[in-house]
């Protein structure tokens, strides 16, 4: 059978599988896609091979387009190992853009990860349906258990800083590599006795950013000495930002009052108006202003007995209307 490539969305994919079909419904946007492999190599033992096996189907779901849920319809193969000391008779092609036994793309599991980084789980599976991703906040927290911190021992430049598990309770320390700003270590508390044991074992490092804890710093000069150490350019701005505040209270009042673009020299006095209304108003509202009469036409006084005018509460909300109206 042959294929009509569809240019159109093959950007979205590596060289070796284009579109063939796009189909666009009303809630989702289905893509699907061939594989061009006619000769792969064995992952077992790397020895290539051009004698397929079976073709099989993989459905992957992808980054949204027009905010629909997208799915990816993958033909792919199969391939028979030629190698006969190979264990793996047959293999399957491996694919640039999602994992094997994964139902969602490389680039969405990103995307997940994006959005789920600044709200909580919950938060960000409603968040990604909206934009029509369809995961939920379990699945999320899978993604998150899954992911694994490579450490590097010969790592020459790292930066430092605490961080919130959850947020007033559990705190870590992240380490990262300054080269690329990815972590390579998240070390259980904030102490300085872990980043020891941690920075024993890197005596390579010979910059390090870190925040302002002093509890850092100790650790980092009694174990490295030699090691420069850098305030990162967030807590640079803290520090600028404090000093600059400290100045201005200082020099500025505590109330400042504008009128017409022009700062007041003292207080502005409060005048009290009385409120017209308006009886044409209250003429189409057919506003009823007489003393109100039961059905034998007695006065029908206003009864306070139900609220106690010496209670505790009461006594308080006008105490504070007095010091309002002051």
């Amino acid at each position: 059978m042959k294929y009509n490539e569809v240019s159109s969305l093959s950007f979205l994919l590596d060289k070796e599988h284009f579109v063939y079909k796009e189909v666009e419904e009303n809630n989702s946007f289905h893509i699907y896609v061939k594989s061009r492999a006619r000769e792969r190599t064995c992952p077992n033992c790397e020895e290539k091979s051009r004698q397929l096996s079976s073709t099989y189907n993989r459905t992957l779901q992808d980054t949204p387009i027009h905010c629909k849920q997208t799915f990816i319809h993958l033909k792919a193969y199969k391939f028979k190992c030629n190698n006969p000391k190979c264990e793996a008779k047959v293999f399957t092609e491996e694919l640039s853009f999602a994992k094997p036994s994964q139902v969602r793309t490389i680039a969405l599991t990103s995307l997940i990860l994006g959005v789920s980084m600044f709200l909580s789980n919950e938060g960000a599976s409603n968040v990604l349906s909206l934009l029509g991703v369809r995961v939920s906040a379990d699945t999320i927290k899978r993604i998150y258990d899954r992911i694994e911190y490579v450490d590097d021992v010969n790592v020459e430049e790292v930066g430092i800083d605490d961080v919130a598990i959850r947020k007033g309770q559990t705190y870590a320390t992240a380490i990262y590599d300054m080269k690329d700003h990815h972590m390579i270590a998240l070390l259980e508390g904030r102490d300085a006795e872990t980043l020891k044991d941690w920075l024993k074992n890197h005596k390579k490092i010979k910059k390090v950013a870190r925040d302002r804890a002093s509890g850092y710093a100790k650790a980092i000069s009694e174990i490295l000495p030699d090691c420069i150490q850098i305030a990162d350019r967030f807590h640079l701005l803290q520090n600028l930002i404090e000093y600059l505040k400290d100045i201005f209270y200082e020099d500025m009042p505590t109330e400042i009052f504008i009128k017409d673009g022009a700062i007041m020299d003292e207080k502005p006095k409060k005048i009290k108006k009385a409120i017209q209304i308006d009886k044409k108003i209250l003429g189409v509202l057919e506003y009823d202003n007489e003393i109100p009469m039961d059905n034998n036409g007695n006065i029908v006084e206003y009864d306070n007995r139900k609220h106690d005018l010496t209670c505790k509460q009461y006594k308080e909300q006008a105490k504070s209307r007095k010091k309002n109206s002051n």
